[in-house]
């Protein structure tokens, strides 16, 4: 076997044993997931596992670093027109989820309810919040002549709308619904951005 297709393999690999822990995380909670768990689902052994992370902390890094990473990009490259459609972005962010965009979601809720109690993941979570507290402080800066204070208030004010909009679409999703009360949030701060 080449070398590449080696890496190809191992990272295919890496790939479905993230893939396998966010459906026990989605199932079982953070304290849920074990290597056993993991390689049963995965019919791989143990020891591929660790081959590839060297712990099962290991494989929780990544997961809650690659969620992070996944949820604030799109914010910081999104090119909108005007306020509207910016505002409107954030919203289908959470309203149009794929089912592997919901599995995430739901292991970033697990991941908050481990904060609560963890001061690791804790800390990667207030800095990711503060990382996409900024992107759409920066963005909303491209319409708004608001001082950077204010923007960052109001942006705050939007992470934790679209964290709560998110938990009610995973047990309810209404598209419908959900598209009509987020008109509402953008109708609100537009006002507020004027």
């Amino acid at each position: 076997m080449t070398q590449d297709l080696r890496i190809t393999k191992g990272n295919e690999t890496k790939d479905r044993i993230l893939t396998a822990s966010m459906k026990i995380i989605s199932e079982e909670g953070i304290e849920g997931l074990s290597a056993k768990k993991i390689a049963d689902l995965l019919g791989i052994s143990k020891s591929n596992i660790f081959h590839h992370f060297g712990s099962v902390d290991e494989v929780l890094n990544v997961l809650f670093k690659s969620i992070l990473t996944n949820l604030v990009e799109p914010v910081k490259s999104q090119q909108g027109p005007d306020l509207e459609s910016f505002l409107f972005f954030l919203g289908e962010s959470i309203y149009s989820l794929s089912d592997e965009e919901k599995l995430s979601y739901s292991v970033l809720l697990n991941f908050y309810n481990t904060c609560l109690y963890n001061e690791k993941y804790r800390g990667y979570l207030l800095q990711a919040k503060d990382e996409m507290i900024d992107a759409i402080s920066t963005q909303l800066s491209q319409y708004s002549s608001l001082r950077k204070e204010k923007l960052l208030e109001i942006s705050e004010m939007i992470i934790m709308t679209l964290d709560g909009y998110g938990l009610h679409f995973l047990l309810e999703s209404d598209i419908v619904a959900f598209k009509k009360m987020w008109t509402l949030q953008v109708e609100a701060w537009q006002s507020l951005l004027k």
